[in-house]
């Protein structure tokens, strides 16, 4: 089976979080075909990671995809579910993220053999939501993956010019944290207003001020971000809304943490009584936390370039495509998970794409073959 083969048979199995159970097995029964050691981590009901091996040695490159897509958005000119070409493009949904990743690591994994250095596939789900695949895996497999020298991970790295591409190393991402905020006001009579504190009122302050916070920066992740992707209050009588919640959305660059965050939202929210914007008569204090969820949230990180397999990795495009392009992700993945909690270099390096998470979702048949041939010499490394 060629790698486009591969990865047409993908795209046509829909695997829309939390729906990945078909592709598992899919999967799972190509891997099995092929002489690999395949075994099932249960996730949730009817959700399950993949861990392949095939190999021999007692240190391994491990190799991890996550099997869900995002949901089908906009309006698309093809049958997301099928994988179509045009202008030297792949359109599909999936397709770029990150299906064509899939392809290139099972298209790979036709040529291992038992003798050869030791290979880990990993294969988790839920990337696309909070990334419950990625954490499961790495809290009870943690002792499996202790021969792993580092983690490739076949994904578009996506940056602000960037979008993944065949010479592209990806060495680090920005994180994410998500706060909550609760607004409290004073009701009264909707026909005297200035008698009370409408919470509604008192959130926009909250929200001008959000939006003038000072952000940091990072030599290699580049500028954090910050906005607010939630702002509601209501009242049922005719009387002044008594409370108000916000959520807000912050990426993180290093040094900044979950914590620190969390501090500079209170200083703001000092500062904002202070100067009078925040009025003291409400009911109660602004409250703010982080967010409660299911999973731990994605904590900053960057792979030194320095590392030997960053190095010969860097050696391997240069061979195929004579440039290396270093990047930075704007946004989490599961890489973040991987980097945290099992403290290995990992290295995203995935092919050319466009319109992840919208309609018409594409990447490039050059890149797509070009990365099949630079994993084909990676996976015969022994780092």
């Amino acid at each position: 089976m060629n790698l486009e083969k591969i990865l047409s048979q993908l795209v046509a199995i829909p695997s829309i979080f939390p729906q990945e159970r078909k592709i598992g097995e899919w999967i799972e029964g190509f891997l099995l075909a092929n002489d690999w050691r395949v075994r099932r981590q249960l996730v949730s009901k009817n959700r399950f990671n993949l861990l392949a091996e095939k190999g021999r040695g007692l240190s391994s490159l491990a190799f991890y995809g996550h099997l869900d897509t995002v949901p089908v958005y906009g309006r698309w000119k093809t049958d997301p579910f099928k994988l179509t070409f045009k202008n030297d493009r792949f359109y599909g949904l999936g397709s770029a993220d990150m299906k064509a990743g899939l392809a290139v690591l099972l298209w790979n994994s036709l040529r291992v053999k038992k003798t050869d250095p030791k290979i880990k596939l990993l294969f988790g789900v839920d990337e696309e939501n909070i990334s419950l695949g990625a954490h499961c895996l790495t809290k009870k497999y943690k002792k499996y993956l202790t021969d792993v020298a580092a983690v490739f991970v076949p994904e578009p790295g996506m940056s602000k010019n960037i979008s993944g591409g065949a010479n592209v190393l990806t060495l680090g991402r920005r994180g994410r944290v998500v706060y909550k905020i609760k607004v409290y006001g004073k009701s009264v009579h909707g026909a005297d207003p200035q008698k009370g504190v409408n919470a509604i009122s008192q959130a926009c302050q909250i929200v001008w001020g959000i939006e003038k916070m000072k952000l940091v920066t990072h030599k290699r992740l580049g500028q954090s971000s910050i906005f607010v992707r939630l702002i509601y209050g209501e009242t049922k009588s005719l009387s002044l809304p008594q409370e108000a919640v916000i959520e807000v959305d912050k990426h993180l660059v290093v040094p900044e943490t979950e914590t620190s965050v969390l501090k500079d939202l209170r200083l703001m929210i000092k500062r904002l009584y202070q100067q009078g914007k925040l009025d003291f008569r409400a009911d109660k204090k602004v409250e703010i936390r982080v967010k409660k969820r299911t999973t731990s949230y994605l904590h900053p990180y960057i792979t030194d370039r320095r590392l030997k397999v960053v190095k010969e990795t860097e050696e391997i495009i240069k061979e195929y495509l004579g440039k290396v392009k270093i990047n930075y992700g704007l946004s989490v993945a599961d890489e973040n998970v991987l980097a945290k909690v099992l403290k290995k270099p990992v290295i995203t390096l995935g092919p050319q794409g466009g319109n992840e998470h919208s309609a018409n979702e594409w990447v490039l048949k050059k890149s797509l073959s070009e990365l099949g041939k630079i994993y084909q010499a990676i996976f015969k490394k022994s780092f």
